[in-house]
């Protein structure tokens, strides 16, 4: 069988369109669509490598800080504590003129929790200026302390009388049983 020129033409192009066709069906698209999932893919690794990079700068930063607040007070004996923050509260008392009419330490009983914490009720008297120095001492003070509640009353509309009652809560480590470090007290001295 012979063909003609315009019919070989027409047989190349069919041949031409149906390897097209064969290509693109078979290698081009499958190759595409691995490309654009590999893609898809970096991304997502590229996402969670910046996470995992976030959590390594925030746990360096976390156990800087962590240092910090054992270096500071945040110890496993509580009577050491108490006895920090009950000199600290004095030293504020005497720094703002903020005479301190009551002191009671309370520690916490419970078991079974790696942190624990001891309330210190102080009754205050004194002027606004006062009872506004004593506050940002607290608030500014280096030792794991916190105001748990406080309230504040006048005898004189003027500020110049006030009472203050409050509760701070000063945390500590509570020791494992049996004399042994806690795990958070283990990885604070590893680390």
């Amino acid at each position: 069988m012979v063909l003609s020129k315009r019919e070989r033409y027409i047989a190349m192009a069919l041949v031409a369109i149906l390897l097209l066709f064969v290509v693109d069906r078979y290698v081009w698209t499958p190759a595409m669509d691995a490309r654009e999932r590999i893609q898809s893919e970096k991304q997502g690794l590229l996402v969670k490598l910046q996470q995992a990079e976030r959590v390594l700068k925030k746990r360096s930063q976390l156990a800087d800080q962590w240092a910090e607040m054992t270096e500071g007070g945040l110890g496993s004996d509580p009577s050491a504590i108490e006895s920090r923050v009950l000199n600290a509260i004095r030293q504020w008392s005497e720094q703002c003129r903020l005479p301190l009419s009551t002191v009671k330490p309370d520690r916490d009983r419970r078991d079974g929790e790696d942190m624990r914490e001891i309330l210190f009720s102080l009754a205050l008297t004194g002027d606004m200026e006062a009872v506004g120095r004593f506050l940002w001492e607290v608030e500014n003070c280096e030792l794991p302390l916190r105001i748990k509640e406080f309230q504040l009353g006048s005898r004189w509309g003027d500020g110049s009388d006030l009472s203050l009652q409050i509760k701070l809560s000063a945390l500590y480590l509570a020791e494992a049983p049996g004399g042994d470090m806690s795990d958070s007290q283990k990885a604070t001295e590893e680390g």
